[in-house]
């Protein structure tokens, strides 16, 4: 049975949508996810009651959520229905005709599905100096992040009081972020701080960063800072949403000395 602050959140979110066949399928994707962030918050020690009161309101106000859904789900959306499927249809068959025409399959497949930027992120003023491998990833609120499996130690000049140029390193992972839910962002959450150690027991800090926005998602970089020479392994963990998501980073040789 769901928690009775679930019902009383999801009931005043439903209040603000104004399909009504809407209502019941959001409430229950509104509480499975608040159940999940519950479960989590449990497993960490909190009681029940406090867990649930944190899942919620990690969700922010109900009513504002309750604004957005309803611009997803409008009224009008049953009787448009039609006519959007059919310029689907129309959209489809135009990229496919423009796609045969200059031989590239369906081009339009670049801008809907995310993909994993290149390495280094800036290449004209940064230089690799190791490559890597990165894994892990997992979900962070509604959002699920996935690295690509490529990593790289980078380089570039960074100017300091004085005139003095030193060079800045930080370990770049490519990521890929896909909203669970339809109707949400598919650009938020921009940022998030993140902490890693390796495998010589230092510690440093770092963030995850997305820019690029597709239609089904979003891509950007996990970045670790001024990692230190001599380390090869980094264990990472990104924090939002009170939530936890964790990386691996490993690089092809050891960080070498400044």
């Amino acid at each position: 049975m769901a928690s009775p602050q679930f019902n009383e959140f999801c009931a005043q979110v439903c209040l603000m949508i104004r399909w009504k066949a809407a209502r019941e399928p959001v409430a229950d994707e509104l509480t499975a996810h608040l159940e999940d962030h519950a479960a989590a918050l449990e497993a960490r020690g909190l009681d029940p009651e406090t867990a649930a009161r944190r899942a919620v309101e990690a969700m922010g106000d109900p009513y504002a959520l309750g604004a957005e859904l309803d611009a997803a789900h409008p009224p009008t959306l049953p009787r448009l229905s039609r006519v959007l499927l059919a310029l689907g249809l129309l959209i489809l068959l135009a990229a496919l005709v423009l796609g045969f025409r200059q031989h590239t399959g369906l081009p339009a497949l670049s801008g809907i599905t995310p993909r994993g930027p290149g390495l280094p992120e800036y290449p004209t003023v940064e230089t690799v100096l190791r490559e890597g491998a990165a894994s892990g990833g997992g979900q962070l609120g509604a959002y699920t992040f996935t690295p690509s499996g490529q990593a790289a130690l980078t380089s570039r000049a960074r100017p300091e009081t004085g005139g003095v140029v030193t060079p800045a390193r930080e370990i770049q992972v490519p990521i890929t972020m896909i909203p669970r839910r339809f109707w949400l962002p598919a650009a938020a959450p921009a940022w998030a701080d993140a902490v890693y150690t390796d495998d010589t027991g230092r510690t440093g800090e770092g963030f995850l960063r997305t820019s690029d926005t597709y239609l089904l998602g979003a891509s950007g970089f996990l970045y670790l800072n001024d990692p230190a020479p001599g380390a090869r392994e980094f264990s990472v963990t990104v924090s939002m949403f009170g939530e936890e998501l964790h990386f691996t980073v490993t690089l092809d040789q050891e960080v070498p000395p400044q």
